[in-house]
């Protein structure tokens, strides 16, 4: 079956609208290209901002924090060890985290991060120290 141009029905004429549509909390509006301007000012670009910020933010995923090692043995052992639970769990284990000793009881020849997972990590670290404060940075590992 086939249908000819001439079969189908003919407008006489098309007019153009100054308009376009858009959603709103009301529905789904006609607006004016006049108003479009304020409509993005007012309502679009803060909450375009606002999802950007929490992207940005999630994406990242930084966290820190600082934990207190104690070793009771004599050097070279070390019983000073420390798991840290995440407050927001990554998506992958690809996640950096940065150490920083912020205070020691003796001297610190290392810090290890190992053992990492999803919901956190251990710390250790070797040296003479009876005690130790770490500081810990982490970011990544928010992309799945």
């Amino acid at each position: 079956m086939s249908i000819r141009t001439g079969e189908l029905p003919q407008a006489s004429s098309v007019t153009a609208k100054n308009s376009m549509l858009v959603n709103t909390d009301n529905g789904t509006e006609q607006l004016e290209f006049g108003k479009a301007s304020q409509f993005f000012q007012e309502a679009l670009k803060p909450a375009m901002r606002a999802e950007a910020a929490a992207q940005v933010r999630s994406a990242d995923g930084f966290e820190s924090g600082s934990v207190r090692l104690t070793n009771s043995q004599a050097y070279p052992f070390n019983a000073g060890t420390a798991t840290v639970v995440l407050n927001t769990p990554r998506q992958n284990m690809d996640y950096v985290v940065n150490v920083e000793v912020t205070a020691a009881a003796g001297n610190i020849q290392t810090v290890e991060v190992y053992d990492k997972q999803l919901n956190g990590f251990k710390l250790r670290y070797d040296g003479s120290a009876t005690s130790a404060t770490i500081k810990y940075y982490v970011t990544g590992g928010m992309q799945a």
